[in-house]
């Protein structure tokens, strides 16, 4: 090959646009299908890769740019992220950030409204060694809550539908410190309702006691 044909060749090869052929998730590295060109395999560019450290491999078919310096495809590295038809963008908002997965997930952030969603996901852990503040002025949570420690409310605590409870296996029971106020419907402990309740039989006068004082 002359010289200028290398030259050119090496010119037509440090920027070509391709599509990712094969993924090898153990190596980091992927095969790019260029024309009629397959490169071995190539790493792929992350947004970070040192100590703080992303992982975003590209999948088959999608649409990058291989990047050759001198000119050599078996140096070549591999730059991610151009949209197609098959692939377009997950949104067409100047004020999101979003992450769409292939199992339907959808992570999004919109800054004009201040409003992080995260749909589509089956499960979520948040693992912390020493503590996790949640400080919002108000939370809801539409399903059942499993609490496996212990349970401490500093304010008011308030309920809607009933409480339904046991004294557990540690011992302590049920225990109530300081006064207890009952208003409108029955006090009732094993069948006995409070207000209602007199006693019989008793002496001297026989009959009944009155209500309750």
């Amino acid at each position: 090959m002359s010289r200028d044909a290398d030259l050119a060749r090496r010119i037509d090869n440090l920027i070509r646009p391709g599509t990712v052929a094969a993924v090898d998730h153990a190596t980091a590295t992927c095969r790019v299908q260029s024309g009629g060109l397959l490169t071995n395999w190539l790493p792929w560019f992350e947004r970070r890769a040192g100590n703080t450290r992303t992982w975003s491999p590209p999948t088959v078919g999608e649409q990058v740019m291989l990047l050759c310096p001198s000119g050599e495809p078996a140096a070549g590295l591999v730059l991610a992220g151009i949209f197609t038809a098959a692939h377009d963008q997950p949104s067409s908002s100047a004020d999101e950030h979003v992450t769409d997965y292939p199992d339907g997930a959808r992570i999004a952030y919109n800054h004009a409204t201040g409003a992080l969603t995260a749909t589509g996901i089956k499960t979520a852990t948040v693992q912390a060694s020493e503590h996790v503040t949640v400080d919002c002025p108000e939370s809801t949570i539409t399903g059942n809550v499993l609490i496996q420690g212990t349970l401490t409310v500093q304010d008011l605590l308030t309920y809607q539908n009933g409480m339904n409870g046991s004294g557990g296996t540690s011992g302590n029971g049920n225990v109530i410190t300081g006064d207890l106020t009952h208003t409108d419907g029955d006090l009732s402990s094993n069948g006995i309702v409070l207000h209602t309740h007199t006693h019989t039989g008793v002496q001297p006068g026989g009959g009944s006691t009155g209500g309750p004082q």
